[in-house]
């Protein structure tokens, strides 16, 4: 049986990407690792995911222009923060580009030396298993070392916005 050919459709643009991703509606995370020198570095993320339970892996993706990405290529382990929705302005210091980002935020050195951020509603602590090639991107896999669960409402985005959980929650 033959398939017959499609017409090449014409090129997504990165703007139209993001409009359509925006409608998924995603948790906020900081990933966090130490330079070379010991300084603390993150970044806040929406590209993250459970990968496996057995081993306990999960995944994260950075952009190949992340300070943070060569950072955790360095040091081999990574701390990977869910916010808790009273922590937007977390949020937009790690997205922005400034220095010191540690400077306000209050956190303490896990196991390995990533720092780890007070206040989340849930933090792992992970060493670096595979790097794999995405586009623009770096796909990392981490192995979950140490977990810490603090529970609390988590802080989301959507369509390019915070969002809280609002009302009850459905049955699963």
């Amino acid at each position: 049986m033959t398939v017959p050919a499609s017409p090449v459709p014409a090129a997504i643009s990165p703007t139209e990407l993001r409009g359509f991703a925006g409608h998924f509606a995603t948790g906020v995370a900081v990933v966090t690792t130490l330079h070379p020198g010991g300084e603390p570095c993150g970044v806040t993320i929406n590209a993250v995911t459970s990968l496996s339970l057995d081993p306990p892996l999960f995944l994260i993706c950075l952009d190949h222009k992340s300070k943070t990405l060569d950072a955790l290529q360095r040091s081999g382990h990574f701390g990977l923060h869910f916010l808790s929705r009273e922590q937007t302005e977390i949020s937009r210091v790690f997205a922005s580009k400034q220095d010191r980002k540690f400077e306000n935020i209050g956190h303490r050195p896990g196991r390995r030396g990533s720092p780890l951020i007070e206040g989340v509603v849930a933090a792992a602590e992970c060493r670096v298993r595979e790097l794999c090639p995405g586009g623009d991107h770096t796909i990392i896999i981490g192995e979950v070392e140490q977990i810490h669960v603090h529970g609390g409402e988590p802080l989301l985005y959507h369509r390019g916005a915070y969002a809280a959980l609002e009302g009850e929650r459905m049955v699963a």
